[in-house]
């Protein structure tokens, strides 16, 4: 049987393969349990220092706080490309990007925290990393609000959202088997 009309994808972002859209690979790099926080951006030469376990444990004591751990439906991304139409084709726009992660056990100081202008108005880089501290989901440079869902034994559950336009090579990094040294 002969298909027509379609062909198998050849060109892919440099550092892409086709065995990188495999689905059991996109959902092992869907992860992170414990989160952290700080103020500012990772540039690149930071992002490449961060290359073992040992150098992620130093960084996150030095220069990070822990903010509290995922619950168990952690995150949601959403990725828009507007679009002007004209009257015979559209004209592609800017790429917009919403990002929400759920936190659990956050305590009435964070929650104070996280509802003033200190957090809302200042550009913090969020890492999630996994129990095993293998894997890494760092979320670069961005400015968050938290809505509050719930509250279990004084401790509450927050949502933290961000909106960008633009592509995410610079705001979103995901590794994954990160050696111990």
């Amino acid at each position: 049987m002969a298909i027509t009309g379609v062909a198998k994808i050849t060109s892919f972002p440099a550092g892409m393969d086709a065995g990188d859209l495999a689905f059991d690979e996109l959902i092992e790099q869907m992860i992170g349990d414990d989160v952290y926080i700080a103020e500012g951006t990772l540039t690149s030469a930071d992002v490449a220092s961060l290359s073992s376990i040992a150098a992620y444990d130093t960084a996150l004591s030095t220069y990070f706080d822990v903010l509290g751990e995922l619950a168990e439906k952690p995150g949601k991304i959403d990725s828009k490309l507007d679009s002007l139409k004209t009257r015979n084709y559209k004209v592609a726009g800017k790429r917009t990007n919403t990002l929400e992660l759920k936190l659990v056990g956050i305590s009435q100081l964070q929650k104070k925290w996280l509802e003033s202008p200190a957090f809302s108005a200042t550009t913090m880089t969020i890492i999630l990393r996994s129990r095993e501290k293998d894997r890494v989901i760092i979320l670069n440079g961005m400015k968050w609000t938290a809505d509050w869902s719930s509250e279990t034994d004084a401790l509450f559950d927050v949502l933290l959202s961000t909106e960008f336009a633009g592509t995410t090579d610079t705001r979103i990094y995901v590794f994954k088997d990160i050696s111990a040294t």
